[in-house]
């Protein structure tokens, strides 16, 4: 198995809980969406499958794993189109988790998207971390580990997963992007190589590379090409990277900003709130989204200006 950047230190105390006999039955990598959780769980499910647990990945059990056959592996998580993870799922992830290994000596569940768990899934996921089956191990993933009931954290091995530094970043996606798109990459991912992996289609690249042009400085911006840009390629590029690209150069100019005065400063961060909260007003408001991103850059424009 390839090297997994970022996350040294979870996979070392994994690795030392092998080591030790000492496996905990449920562990909870949460982090930011984008920094590799999922993929942090595959590892630590192979090192804990492998029969030199180390994720050789030349093994039979590794290759099982990379054949997606193990029969004491499995993942679940998110339905297509469904909101929440049910209760059958958790029953039926408990089932298998109260089985024998068929072919180790453990039985192991990766829970992605965990955080989105019904009340009802999780208490019955709660019933089955107070009386865990020997030989499981609950590999929950999630983004907002605070959205999962109390008793369910207290019940699991809490691991916090950061964000990747720049150098990490840009190794994961070289070998994704181009040379063109791969500085615009890393300065949109914020340390999540995930959230860039559109990037990978080249309309969307050129498209988000259009984007940063026109809003470098937004002050002297030209509206009409911004206002034709939104409604070419709203409905394509993700939104949170269209604000993320919209607000790199406003962060990066707030040390100027802050000899303008108090008023002026405020005003900027009420305009700079609005940017963000654009992308979930759109989904829960059901608005317009060009016309809107295009009212909240007018905004931000007009406070920028203002503060000159």
């Amino acid at each position: 198995m390839t090297a997994l950047l970022g996350h040294q230190a979870v996979e070392q105390r994994f690795a030392d809980a092998m080591r030790r006999n000492h496996m905990h039955h449920a562990w909870l990598l949460h982090g930011v969406r984008g920094i590799g959780k999922f993929a942090l769980a595959e590892k630590l499910a192979a090192m804990l499958m492998c029969e030199t647990r180390s994720a050789c990945g030349t093994c039979h059990a590794c290759q099982m794993l990379n054949a997606g056959s193990h029969p004491d592996l499995i993942s679940v998580g998110l339905e297509e189109k469904k909101r929440d993870i049910s209760i059958a799922q958790v029953r039926e992830m408990l089932g298998f988790l109260s089985l024998s290994g068929a072919e180790s000596e453990n039985r192991v569940v990766i829970l992605d998207d965990a955080d989105r768990l019904n009340n009802q899934a999780a208490n019955a996921l709660l019933k089955g971390l107070e009386e865990p089956s020997p030989g499981s191990v609950l590999l929950m993933v999630c983004a907002d580990a605070m959205k999962l009931p109390a008793t369910v954290r207290s019940r699991c091995l809490m691991q916090h997963c950061s964000p990747l530094n720049e150098y990490d970043v840009r190794s994961v996606l070289q070998s994704r992007l181009d040379a063109e798109t791969i500085d615009l990459a890393v300065q949109l991912a914020d340390g999540c190589p995930g959230s860039v992996s559109c990037l990978e289609d080249s309309s969307v690249a050129r498209a988000l590379a259009e984007w940063q042009g026109l809003i470098e400085d937004l002050s002297q911006a030209d509206i009409g090409k911004i206002d034709n840009w939104c409604r070419s390629n709203v409905a394509t590029v993700p939104h949170e990277l269209i604000i993320r690209a919209l607000l790199l150069p406003v962060y990066a100019g707030m040390q100027e900003h802050q000899s303008r005065g108090f008023e002026a400063l405020e005003t900027i961060h009420e305009a700079v709130k609005g940017c963000l909260r654009w992308p979930g007003e759109v989904i829960r408001q059901s608005l317009r989204a060009a016309p809107t991103l295009l009212s909240s850059v007018l905004v931000l424009r007009a406070a920028l200006r203002s503060s000159t």
